[in-house]
C-alpha cells in the first residue's frame, strides 16, 4: 500500500475511533435525553447505528484532513 494511502487510512481510523468515544460519551451522559429518545423508537435500533456511524464518519473525515493540512511540503 503506497505510504500517503496508509497514512490517510490510519488518521482516518483514529478520528472514527474518537467519533464513536464521543457519541457514546453523549449517550452515556444523556445529552438531550438521546437514549430514551432512541429507545422509544420503533427503529431504534437502525437509527443509533447510522448515529454511530454518522458520528465515525464526521470525526474519521475531520481527522484525516487535519493531519494532511499538517503535513508539511518539502523544499526541493
Amino acid at each position: 500500500m503506497p505510504r500517503l494511502l496508509s497514512f490517510m487510512l490510519r488518521q482516518f481510523c483514529n478520528g472514527a475511533v474518537m467519533g464513536l468515544a464521543f457519541a457514546q460519551l453523549l449517550l452515556w451522559a444523556n445529552v438531550g435525553n438521546l437514549p430514551a429518545l432512541l429507545a422509544s423508537d420503533p427503529h431504534g435500533g437502525a437509527l443509533t447505528g447510522f448515529y454511530f456511524a454518522q458520528g465515525a464518519l464526521l470525526f474519521g473525515t475531520l481527522g484525516m484532513s487535519v493531519a494532511l493540512m499538517n503535513l508539511s511540503e518539502s523544499d526541493e
